[in-house]
């Protein structure tokens, strides 16, 4: 499986590449060697894990969400933006009809299960590269 090539990355506020990756950087990574599309870096937003910075991260996000097409129904490579609260601050790529790729702080990149207990509540929507 696809997925298979990027499980494993390490966590890295701001990373964009192999060596460490933030959840956007792991969604340039794969988006660049799948598709051979370059994404906006949006670095410099993504460096701790406060509350100021996580509304930076959800308006860099907001801002960029104009490149994406919103889709009702995902399929493999689009991607999901999740929230917590107000803010939506997490993204991943949807795997297939319940999975997802993501990273996050304290954690290697990971398959996860978007219909489960701990995202279902907090998906904001999943969207297609136009």
């Amino acid at each position: 499986m696809w997925t298979d090539d990027y499980i494993g990355l390490p966590f890295k506020p701001d990373g964009r590449d192999r060596d460490g990756c933030d959840c956007y950087g792991l969604v340039c990574i794969v988006y660049k060697d799948r598709f051979n599309i370059d994404l906006p870096p949006i670095s410099g937003v993504y460096c701790d894990n406060n509350p100021t910075t996580l509304i930076r991260v959800a308006k860099a996000m907001a801002a960029e969400r104009e490149r994406w097409q919103k889709v009702e129904a995902p399929q493999p490579f689009d991607v999901i933006m999740l929230r917590t609260g107000a803010y939506t601050w997490h993204i991943g790529l949807v795997v297939d009809s319940r999975r997802f790729l993501h990273v996050q702080r304290g954690t290697e990149s990971i398959v996860d299960d978007y219909t489960g207990i701990e995202w279902r509540d907090r998906i904001d929507g999943f969207y297609r590269y136009k």
